[in-house]
């Protein structure tokens, strides 16, 4: 999809001497290289696909190869490039060998989607139990922080690129259901602006995506709940619960040219309840 965007002087018509600037915006991501996290199921195979359906080469993660596979088939059989790249981003050492099977493939690393998660704990946040709320640190927090740093060495400290983190709302107002879970996000989102002033001289854009309720095997609990999905819904504006399609359509504006201004914002999709 492409947009000519006329710059021509507001509310009057150029002269012959004047230059009419035609800005080409796109959203097509032909030939770059992508990594999604947590790209088997739910937001992450919605951000996968979508990416993809724009010319992009994606690397789908996830902890399993088998659950890797089952997306990158479904890619490739729309004609799409994609490749399976399993490993556990709460631990360091398969960080590092996720990078480097992506640049092993691809050459190159454009575009990183940090959208793997967990959440073992549902709850108030004292009452997390501290091995539960280390896990919940290291998949959520550090993981995106070592990938962000391990894209950057790679790839994009010379090349520029995009970075989008998929938070959460929970991260923005807090959450008592998710106490651990918000907090891990309310640090991505940190992370997201400190990284963000701190990579735009490079050519790197860092963003968020804070998305509310999603119908997800992840939200499966809370969407079930029939007292938390009919009270969420009526302070929703559109009234309903979201899809993963309606994240994945944001993280590829984000990954795009057509966001080449956009650093540092978290971008809330939440059908109007924030």
């Amino acid at each position: 999809m492409r947009l000519a965007v006329s710059m021509a002087a507001r509310g009057s018509r150029p002269s012959a001497d004047q230059e009419v600037r035609a800005v080409a915006v796109s959203f097509r991501l032909d030939g770059r290289g992508v990594l999604v996290t947590g790209g088997s199921r739910g937001i992450g195979r919605a951000i996968a696909t979508a990416l993809a359906a724009e010319g992009a080469q994606v690397a789908v993660n996830a902890r399993t190869a088998d659950a890797c596979q089952e997306v990158v088939q479904e890619i490739q059989a729309q004609g799409g490039k994609a490749l399976g790249v399993p490993g556990d981003v709460g631990r360091a050492d398969d960080c590092r060998r996720i990078v480097e099977a992506v640049i092993a493939s691809w050459g190159r690393l454009d575009v990183l989607v940090n959208n793997a998660a967990t959440s073992s704990q549902f709850g108030l946040l004292l009452d997390v139990e501290e091995p539960d709320l280390d896990r919940i640190w290291e998949v959520n927090v550090k993981g995106p922080w070592r990938l962000c740093r391990l894209a950057v060495e790679a790839w994009m400290g010379e090349h520029g690129g995009s970075i989008v983190n998929v938070a959460s709302v929970g991260g923005i107002r807090g959450d008592p259901m998710i106490g651990a879970y918000s907090a891990s996000k309310a640090a991505l989102i940190s992370i997201t602006r400190s990284l963000a002033r701190e990579l735009g001289p490079r050519g790197i854009r860092v963003n968020a995506i804070a998305p509310d309720l999603i119908r997800t095997e992840f939200a499966r609990v809370l969407v079930e709940t029939p007292q938390i999905r009919t009270s969420s819904s009526r302070r929703r504006r559109c009234g309903r619960v979201g899809e993963p399609e309606e994240i994945a359509g944001t993280a590829v504006l984000l990954a795009s040219d057509a966001a080449s201004f956009i650093t540092g914002s978290v971008l809330v999709v939440d059908g109007g309840n924030l």
